[in-house]
Parts: structure tokens; sequence; C-alpha cells
């Protein structure tokens, strides 16, 4: 399915602003330049067709979703932000306060509360549980966690985007998995983790290569979820330097006609 995935955003001096984001939002840019990949990724870019400022700031808003909203406008704050609309709760169960950006663009914080969220599932008409909206997470065990690093890092490629103490939080394909450390063992015994690849023949022969010892041939899964698009999948199994159980699957879109 199609899905906006990242915004544009054009200025007469990029590197003034997309050093503003960084600073005053926290966000480090990725390899291809995206702020906040994780999420709708922001590219800021040079173009010679615009203003040095923006002419209709409120003509597109950036809304940018935070934990709190208190520390983000205190962060703001602390580095001279010109609010255009202060911190405030709206009746509808948000926290909203507006800045700008040194084009003049309008940057919206957002905090939502549990108010919200029940609103919202009432104005769907849906009878939502304290989960409903809770962003869900892989969380693998790891007895030796310096043993999975040096495992995801060997054999995976894969470093952590970032750690403390008894965590290492992993960043692939917009998506985001933590392996933590644990004293209790992996039962192995079902998938704990998938990763959604092309060309998995390919891929199974690169990791083959790096040492993965897959657990079956690749097979073929029938059926699949409707919004993919696919008939099925083509998928097979391994396990980290832990025993956690991880799958690799390809979907099987009907032929084009």
């Amino acid at each position: 399915m199609p899905s906006i995935r990242s915004i544009l955003l054009a200025s007469a001096d990029p590197d003034r602003l997309r050093a503003w984001y960084v600073d005053a939002l926290g966000h480090e840019p990725d390899a291809d330049g995206f702020l906040d990949p994780e999420g709708v990724g922001l590219l800021v870019d040079g173009r010679d067709d615009v203003a040095p400022a923006t002419v209709e700031p409120g003509r597109v808003v950036l809304n940018h979703h935070v934990p709190s909203i208190a520390a983000a406008a205190a962060r703001l704050d602390e580095r001279g932000a010109t609010w255009v609309s202060p911190v405030e709760l709206r009746d509808a169960g948000l926290w909203f306060g507006t800045v700008e950006d040194p084009d003049g663009n309008y940057v919206q914080l957002i905090e939502t509360t549990p108010s919200y969220w029940r609103q919202k599932d009432e104005r769907a008409g849906r009878v939502g549980g304290p989960l409903s909206h809770a962003r869900a997470a892989v969380r693998l065990p790891a007895q030796d966690l310096d043993r999975a690093r040096r495992w995801y890092a060997d054999v995976l490629g894969l470093e952590p985007a970032e750690e403390r103490d008894g965590g290492l939080r992993y960043a692939c394909g917009g998506t985001s998995f933590v392996v933590f450390a644990s004293t209790g063992s992996a039962s192995g015994a079902h998938t704990q983790m998938g990763f959604d690849v092309d060309g998995i023949d390919d891929v199974v022969a690169e990791l083959t290569e790096r040492g993965v010892v897959f657990e079956s041939d690749v097979v073929d899964v029938a059926g699949h979820y409707p919004s993919s698009g696919a008939s099925g999948e083509r998928a097979t199994w391994f396990r980290d330097s832990e025993g956690n159980l991880l799958g690799l699957g390809e979907l099987v879109r009907p032929n084009a006609t």
C-alpha cells in the first residue's frame, strides 16, 4: 500500500535550517539526511525557487509529537525560540504549542493524553482498551548482552541505534527492536521477530556465508494480510546467539497484468 513516509522542507539556507531542527528538536539526520527516519522523515534541502522566509507559514504546519511537551518547550526556550502559540491543553485532550523555525515555518508540538485516545475511540464508535493505542515493540532476551551485540554486528551487520545499561535498541527499515540482558533463556519455540526482505534467496545466501544456520529451506506460506496486497510469502527461520528464533519473509505478489 502507498504511504506518506517523508516530507521535503525546502529552504534558501538548508544548512542553517537543518542545524536548527537538530539542535532545537534533538533529531539527528540519518545517512540520507532524513530527520526522524523512524517516523515521517523530514528532509531539509535547498531550492533556488523559495524565499528566505515562508510567505504563508500556516499553510503547512509540521506536527512534532513529543512524550513531554514541558521538556520540549523548555529546550526550545533555552534556544530562544519564537512562540506563535503558547503551550496549552485543548478540550480534545491534547497539549499544543507552536513555534517558528528560522525560515518562519510553523512547528507544532503535540502531546497526547489518555483523554484524547478515549475521545477518539468514542468518535469512531469503538470500545478501546488501555493498550488500544500503545506502540508495540519487540524485546529479545540475551543472557550475554556483549555476545549478542557482537553477533548482531558481525552476522546481521546491525549496530545499536542507542543503548542503555542492560539494553540495546536497533533501528532498521523504519522500525526498531530491543535486545536486553536477561537471566532467563529464550524458548526458541516460536518466531519472536521477523524481518521482511526483498530477494530472500540472496539474503539467505549472504547470511549463510556469515555463519547463520537456517532451521529450514525457504518455504511457501499461503495467505497474507489484505493490506499488503500479497497472496502469501516465502519464509525461513534462524536463531541468534541467544537462541531467539528469528524469521525472514518475502511477500509474494500476484503478477501484474
